[in-house]
């Protein structure tokens, strides 16, 4: 609300607010300058176009003697979502697990839930397919899977924490949860390199 106060011996006055209109608008402002200052750190992570390539070691819940290597390639056509497609080559390294490695697939899509740059936190879904052997032995874990040929398909959720460590590399832990069964989940430490970054 608007008032006016009449200076002494003068014919001048001066507006003034009342408390009651002043603190919801500045609530107001500081919200907005909130939420601006906000989107501006969540585009800072990534720039749009990029492309990253990147490196993952691999273990398996499935076996203990299972692990495993990758590679990926990732598009960030804006500064909120990820494409994936990766490959990775998983085997046993000695112990009683079976010696026969598989060969696996994923294309899939990332979205951020939480950033505190340069740190993010990513979550995502996307498709997975291998070639390995033994999901008939444990079919009856599975969610979702279906088998042609030799191909076994799934879905996959995929959970990311993200840290930046310079301008074009990014190291990453990860989980996958696959709906194959728990003999196929994996957990991965990797990095990206942007060919394309400028400092």
């Amino acid at each position: 609300m608007l008032n006016f106060l009449r200076l002494s011996n003068k014919n001048a006055y001066i507006a003034t607010y009342s408390k009651e209109y002043v603190y919801p608008q500045m609530k107001k402002i500081l919200f907005i300058i909130s939420m601006y200052s906000i989107s501006i750190s969540v585009n800072a992570q990534y720039d749009p176009s990029a492309i990253n390539y990147g490196f993952v070691v691999i273990k398996s819940s499935g076996f203990d003697s299972e692990v495993g290597i990758g590679a990926r390639i990732e598009y960030a056509p804006n500064c909120f979502t990820t494409y994936m497609a990766e490959y990775n080559r998983l085997f046993s390294v000695g112990g009683d697990d079976p010696p026969d490695g598989y060969n696996e697939l994923a294309l899939g899509v990332n979205l951020i839930l939480f950033n505190w740059y340069p740190t993010t936190i990513t979550a995502g879904f996307g498709y997975i397919g291998n070639d390995s052997s033994i999901f008939d032995d444990f079919a009856e874990e599975a969610l979702i899977g279906l088998t042609t040929g030799d191909i076994t398909h799934g879905v996959q959720i995929k959970l990311r924490a993200l840290h930046q460590i310079s301008i074009p590399v990014h190291i990453f832990a990860e989980l996958n949860i696959k709906s194959l069964g728990n003999k196929f989940h994996t957990f991965l430490i990797g990095f990206n390199y942007d060919f394309e970054a400028t400092p």
